[in-house]
């Protein structure tokens, strides 16, 4: 059984039976409709609005903060011709999904009376979450999600020559950025095609793309565009996201892009009046391409953040303008929103520098703003979306396979019962410990899945999981605190923790390496030899490229027993043999050495594919040995390998090449080929990117060389921090020997230094499954006392409950603002585009966009005019 589970499903039941469900809570919420057996159905079958419901079955202080998002939530999605509502289970016993096995932990959202979607309660821990994902469902149709680069071109194709597309990049839903964005789309749906994605590679080939930004949004002008192989012009959205300055960025866009001052000054009273900033552009005749170049650059880069004023300074009567004493022409000047004062550019030889100062200036805050939307607002950070970065590239690759399924046919869970009974009975068993919640262990779970499907095709089942969330008793017993942890039990054996790679073919080779017998008995010479090649036992060279023989005569088992004493605490990492007397004897004099003798036989070195092993007097001397000897001469650096060489705290040198036949190449061979390194680990890293991005070995000597050569050497040092680069015009054996020599010996400047910083988890440690323990305990226990103590409250103390109510009634906050915002724009021309009430259907979906493009966007037409 599950004693974690039961003690807190218990614990709930328990104060459930005693005291019943506080009613004062649901009665206390103002927008949130109760909704009984009379109302429900009406309720969620009505054609007026989305309906959106909770289903209350447990009252725990846990839920005091989703109950009050829920409420704020309430009042703002009024305006969205959406409604929230709540059924409380234990009232009202039967109604909706009351009765399902999971409904507390989910948000239900319904269209027309059908089941449109359920949502995690997890995913609906703010105002910003629960509104986001709700609009996301009422625009359904309005904002399309994107999960490739062909359905972003395929939907901007479809839009040519119809409408203009605006496309944003979100990189977690439910977010801050991503709820100002469905805001937006349901204001100016009806002027644009809007498409939206969680996938980065969907907007990598995009300009100003960034890949540190957590949002981005980009307008492709495609409404213009009559040619089916013609691109649409694209350009980005570069203010902070936030309310105002996206709504400024749209109403920037009805209106033209540029504008002439016929000579009364009154140029800019257009973008004044829409508070929109302006840059003055004053020019004559014989600076007017100069002039029409700046125009170009910063209609493009700056679209929607301002407009452009153009004087023509001997064509127009200029005492409205005060242009500076000392200027020359083209003269920038820049109006803030709103207002009428011009401030003229100093250093003329710097524009971008100017409007960026400028537009950093007028930010929404007042304080200078990034033109990348790298960070949420303080006031609107979560944990969650920083956890998200943190642990990006894993945490998205769960993410995104979230609802692809995977086969455990070949991969049995254990219970407590089970567990036990498999240890005991099975020669070998591999166990992963995981908790299904982590992203991480999401993959690796997967991972492991894959393994012992490949294992099943040779009829092997070794593999097999526990889920530490569902059965700690298990995980406390065998004393897992790290998840995953991945624990290898054999019969009349001491567990031994599995530490190589997360990976397909590491977990099968190690599975493969450990059903056999290490050392291997070999008796012929041919045994001895189709061993050493990988062809016995089995097709062993498919798994792994090294193999270890020791050859023993009678007198020498001491050395014997210390090989095989090794050899078994090698065991899953590296496959040895043994042979003994004549043979023995033989296979030594084949190297030019007498028995004893241990070779090694490396596959993957083709600079040393044997190597002979030194004897070791104890067994960890000689594990010491082996390990050495079966590192290659020379090999390419990868993360996989490097815990190895790092591990030997000697300098590494590494070369930089993308030609692995180039001349560095060749020396760097010959030198590891010769020994004459000292004691110096020779690698290589490749930095060519086919794919057009910088490879790990690019990124790397980019981090230490800002302007690298086409090939390059560096020596690393870890334990001192120095990093040496070669800077010899030419290369040769000889000269990088000596220059390796002046390196070692400490006579040659370092070139740059490593970092001091010491890698810190970004996050504090939590014992989860002992702080889900002592919160059921805890919890049990306070709600005995609250029953004992005669106060008839709800889950709010006093001081919460008073707030709570005062909240409601003031009204005064920030959310409340929002929605006087909202409900002034509902009654403005935005919203009169559409004569009709906005209705899903479905079948809209499949219309081609002429269908429902024929609308005339209010305000003035878009345009662009040549000087």
């Amino acid at each position: 059984m599950r004693p974690t589970r039961l003690l807190m499903v218990a614990a709930v039941a328990a104060v459930a039976a005693l005291f019943g469900v506080k009613a004062s809570l649901v009665d206390k919420l103002i927008y949130v409709e109760k909704l009984n057996g009379e109302n429900y159905k009406d309720f969620v079958n009505s054609v007026d609005h989305l309906a959106v419901v909770y289903f209350l079955k447990h009252s725990t202080s846990s839920m005091s903060n989703f109950f009050k998002e829920f409420e704020k939530s309430a009042a703002i999605m009024t305006i969205y011709e959406t409604k929230f509502g709540i059924v409380n289970c234990q009232t009202n016993p039967g109604i909706g999904h009351c009765d399902d096995k999971s409904s507390e932990e989910q948000v239900y959202i319904y269209r027309n009376g059908h089941l449109t979607i359920k949502v995690s309660l997890h995913s609906m821990f703010s105002v910003d979450s629960i509104i986001s994902n709700v609009l996301q469902v009422v625009l359904l149709y309005e904002a399309l999600i994107l999960q490739s680069i062909e359905e972003k071109d395929n939907f901007i194709a479809e839009n040519r020559g119809f409408s203009d597309v605006v496309f944003s990049y979100q990189k977690a839903l439910g977010t801050y950025d991503h709820r100002i964005l469905m805001e937006a789309i349901f204001v100016y749906h009806h002027s644009y095609k809007f498409a939206l994605s969680n996938e980065q590679k969907t907007v990598e080939d995009l300009p100003h793309y960034s890949s540190a930004e957590l949002s981005g949004i980009w307008l492709f002008r495609c409404k213009s565009v009559t040619q089916q192989d013609q691109n649409c012009p694209v350009y980005k959205f570069r203010g902070p996201m936030e309310r105002a300055n996206l709504s400024k960025f749209f109403q920037a866009l009805e209106l033209p892009s540029l504008v002439h001052d016929l000579g009364k000054g009154n140029g800019s009273d257009l973008f004044r009046e829409s508070e929109i900033n302006v840059l003055y552009v004053f020019y004559d005749g014989t600076v007017e391409n100069a002039a029409k170049d700046l125009i170009e650059e910063f209609s493009s880069n700056y679209i929607g953040l301002m407009g452009i004023v153009t004087v023509n300074v001997n064509a127009v009567d200029m005492t409205n303008y005060t242009l500076p004493k000392s200027h020359r022409l083209p003269l920038l000047a820049f109006q803030s929103g709103g207002t009428n004062d011009l401030v003229y550019i100093e250093d003329q030889d710097a524009p971008a520098n100017f409007v960026e100062k400028m537009l950093n200036m007028t930010s929404s805050d007042g304080e200078p703003h990034s033109s990348n939307m790298t960070e949420t607002p303080e006031d609107e950070y979560d944990l969650e979306s920083e956890i998200e970065v943190q642990d990006d590239a894993v945490a998205k690759l769960a993410f995104d396979l979230r609802d692809v399924t995977f086969a455990r046919t070949h991969l049995p869970a254990l219970t407590d019962e089970s567990f036990y009974s498999e240890v005991s009975e099975r020669s070998l068993l591999i166990v992963l410990f995981y908790l299904n919640f982590d992203a991480r262990n999401q993959i690796v779970v997967r991972l492991f899945a894959k393994a012992a499907d490949v294992l099943a095709k040779d009829d092997q089942f070794p593999l097999a999981t526990v889920e530490c969330f569902d059965w700690t008793d298990v995980c406390g017993k065998a004393n897992i605190s790290i998840y995953p942890t991945i624990r290898i039990y054999r019969s009349n054996m001491e567990p031994v923790l599995y530490d190589g790679p997360l990976s397909v073919n590491s977990f099968v080779t190690a599975a493969k390496l450990h059903m056999m017998d290490n050392p291997v008995a070999l008796s012929t010479t041919e045994e001895v030899l189709s061993f050493v090649e990988g062809d016995f036992p089995g097709e062993i060279k498919s798994h792994t490229n090294v193999a270890v023989v020791g050859a023993f005569r009678i007198e020498h088992m001491n050395y014997e027993k210390t090989f095989r004493m090794a050899a078994k605490e090698l065991q899953g990492r590296y496959l040895c043999g043994i042979v003994k007397d004549n043979i023995a004897e033989s296979i030594c004099k084949t190297r030019g050495f007498k028995a004893p003798c241990i070779i090694a036989s490396k596959r993957h070195d083709h600079l040393e594919p044997v190597a002979m092993v030194k004897l070791g007097t104890s067994v960890n001397e000689l594990i010491g040995n082996i390990e050495s000897a079966i590192l290659p001469l020379l090999t390419e650096l990868t993360s996989e390998n490097f815990p190895v060489y790092f591990a030997m705290k000697k300098p590494l040198l590494i070369l930089f090449t993308a030609n692995t036949d180039s001349t560095y190449y060749h020396v760097i061979s010959a030198m590891a080929s010769e020994g004459t390194q000292h004691d110096v680990a020779l690698l290589w890293m490749n930095i060519s990117s086919p794919a057009g991005k910088l490879s790990p070995g690019e990124q790397i000597l980019h981090h230490h060389v800002k302007e690298p050569n086409q090939e390059e050497i560096l020596v690393i040092n870890h334990a001192t921090g120095q990093v040496h680069r070669f800077t010899e015009s030419k290369i040769s054996k000889e000269s990088a020997l000596m220059w390796l020599n002046k390196v070692t010996g400490g006579s040659i400047e370092t070139t740059i230094r490593l970092s001091q910083e010491d890698w810190k988890p970004r996050v504090p440690a939590f014992d989860f499954l002992k702080m889900m323990d002592e919160d059921a305990v805890t919890r049990a226990e306070h709600e005995t006392l609250n029953r004992q103590s005669e106060r008839d409250e709800d889950f709010y103390d006093e001081e919460s409950d008073e707030a709570f109510m005062m909240e409601n009634e003031m009204r005064g906050n920030l959310e409340d603002e929002i929605q006087v915002e909202l409900e002034q724009l509902k009654y403005s021309r935005l919203y009169q585009k559409s004569p009709k009430k906005l209705i899903h259907r479905p079948e809209l979906a499949s219309q081609s966009p002429n269908d429902s493009e024929d609308k005339v966007r209010s305000g003035v037409a878009l345009g662009h005019t040549e000087l």
